[in-house]
């Protein structure tokens, strides 16, 4: 398990490490710190992750460091690593990268106050990302997707899953990399929470929707008839949620991206 975070560790030999540098390693270094001396410009809500400020600042110095040696998006693997340390670094207790036993579980973390929540993360940065829905292209695999034939089947699978989804994840957090094109640096970063809850309206959806041999169904929640659409996609056996209405989510934080 993540210890807590002791600031002190390595200051006193910062400098002595620092000089022991090589002329190519302080230069690289040096773009580092220059990463970091113009911090990230946040617009940070009131939530479980924006009221802990220090979180919000490290995982934006890491969005930083990313782009102070590339302009590529900081992707899954680098999004989780950033979220366990940011986690870490205000001395939250989250479990060792890789050690997730449960299926669907990406990361279980534990905050100051007890609050225990088990997390799946996802990243995009897919082009013309929309500013009022989300997309998850695999939320996850489904093998039976391409075996069954019948409406009922298909409904009985899908139930099944969706409710081992719902009582092993307590939300889904996604980062979101907007850029203006394929080759561009991103200009934004969106980190957003899609309640699982979002899921459960599919136990009242009728046999009929699950007809297609790839149906949608919608998901009504909060009001909304249709706060998201899921997928199961036959041709490559997983399902996929389209047109997650961000009304419905959380917003943590947004960063604008004013030097990459």
């Amino acid at each position: 398990m993540s210890q807590p975070y002791d600031k002190s560790i390595g200051q006193g030999n910062l400098r002595a490490s620092i000089e022991s540098l090589s002329p190519m390693g302080v230069r690289f270094v040096s773009r580092i710190v220059d990463s970091l001396a113009s911090p990230l410009q946040a617009e940070v809500s009131d939530t479980w992750l924006g009221q802990t400020l220090g979180w919000i600042e490290y995982f934006g110095l890491t969005i930083s460091v990313h782009h102070g040696t590339t302009t590529e998006p900081l992707g899954l693997v680098g999004f989780e690593v950033g979220f366990r340390n940011a986690c870490d670094a205000v001395g939250w207790t989250v479990d060792e990268l890789g050690s997730a036993t449960q299926r669907f579980v990406d990361m279980t973390v534990q905050t100051n106050h007890g609050e225990e929540r088990k997390l799946s993360l996802k990243s995009t940065a897919a082009q013309k990302l929309s500013e009022t829905t989300a997309h998850i292209s695999k939320l996850t695999e489904a093998a039976w997707i391409q075996d069954v034939r019948s409406a009922r089947a298909r409904r009985d699978h899908t139930l099944d899953l969706f409710r081992q989804y719902r009582s092993a994840v307590d939300a889904i957090v996604m980062l979101r990399a907007f850029r203006p094109d394929r080759a561009a640096a991103p200009t934004k970063y969106q980190l957003l929470e899609i309640p699982t809850e979002i899921f459960a309206s599919l136990e009242d959806a009728p046999l009929d929707a699950f007809a297609a041999d790839g149906p949608t169904i919608d998901c009504a929640y909060q009001g909304d008839p249709a706060a998201a659409r899921i997928s199961l996609d036959r041709s490559d056996a997983k399902i996929t949620v389209k047109q997650i209405k961000l009304s419905v989510c959380t917003l943590h934080a947004e960063w604008q991206m004013t030097q990459v």
